[in-house]
């Protein structure tokens, strides 16, 4: 490998899983690594000593390659406001913004903090299933459900930089009028397994689920196409509002094959083909990688342009 290199530490922290790489400005991934997040009663990766753990194991890596970290991006499944900070504990039992917890760990160098999905949606706009559009609408569907827009080329943030709560829609009364819960209850992964569990009293893996419904149970086929046909309304209606040029379907589950995507497209296609040339549905290029990307995009960036880096 070659000495002297400056890279980029790219993190993208899930509710399941934490990654991170050493990236390259042609965005080659020149290491990879990737850890279980550790689970408590307050949240996920408690204090985020696991994350801060990843980051130095990757910062000892750059150091023995001889590799200089010249910007830290990274991507949290929070909302994040135009400072880079967190502002939410939906998901993670933090209590130090991660921008001080990198900082400490890679010193002297931009710090940027992002949302792990309008990450994505940047990683897909400009390299993925998004490329050569104005904008796109991403959607991130995997342990959680959240969204991004970016039009004519600039992310659309929200005043608190909230404009990601697609999970905090209401189940449409046509898929299911007895539930009281909101979207990413019910489709999201998480929400499909919680749902399960209900049902029968055992926590099964959304992934072996699908392979359930593909061997044809119908209580599987049913808690999947429903999260499905939940998710498809829920797109055509936002394409109603805001009318994006394309929109993308990504995340773990979004991406995976699976009667997930398949019935969001149909719900979809049927929804929104009642206006001439809707926006395609289209599947993540990058697929469950895009958050990663856009956190390494997100340090590149922040590398060119230190003075607008999380301090």
């Amino acid at each position: 490998m070659k000495p002297g290199l400056d890279v980029a530490l790219a993190l993208d922290v899930g509710g399941t899983k934490l990654a991170g790489a050493l990236v390259d400005d042609r965005l080659d991934v020149r290491w990879y690594a990737e850890t279980p997040t550790p689970r408590s009663p307050q949240g996920g990766d408690p204090a985020l000593a696991a994350t801060a753990a990843l980051a130095a194991d990757l910062r000892s890596h750059a150091a023995e390659q001889g590799w200089r970290i010249a910007g830290v991006g990274a991507g949290f499944p929070e909302y994040v406001d135009d400072k880079g900070r967190l502002t939410s504990r939906e998901v993670l039992a933090w209590t130090e913004q991660p921008s001080d917890v990198l900082a400490a760990i890679c010193p002297g160098v931009p710090v940027a903090i992002e949302s792990d999905v309008r990450c994505g949606a940047i990683a897909e706009w400009r390299h993925g299933a998004g490329t050569g559009h104005p904008g796109l609408f991403y959607v991130a569907l995997g342990t959680g459900l959240s969204a991004a827009a970016i039009v004519d080329g600039t992310v659309v943030r929200g005043a608190r930089g909230e404009a990601i709560a697609l999970g905090e829609w209401d189940v449409p009364a046509r898929v299911d009028p007895t539930w009281t819960g909101n979207l990413e209850s019910f489709a999201s992964g998480r929400g499909i397994e919680h749902r399960h569990a209900e049902l029968t009293g055992t926590e099964v893996p959304t992934r072996d689920l699908a392979a359930r419904a593909e061997a044809g149970d119908p209580s599987a086929t049913l808690l999947l196409t429903s999260a499905g046909d939940a998710l498809g309304v829920a797109l055509a209606d936002v394409v109603a509002l805001l009318d994006p040029p394309v929109v993308v379907l990504g995340g773990g589950l979004g991406s995976a094959d699976s009667p997930v995507r398949t019935t969001t497209r149909d719900t979809y296609t049927a929804r929104a083909g009642r206006r001439p040339n809707p926006p395609p549905l289209v599947t993540a290029a990058l697929g469950a990688r895009a958050g990663l990307v856009g956190a390494a995009l997100v340090a590149l960036t922040a590398m060119a342009t230190p003075a607008t880096a999380a301090d």
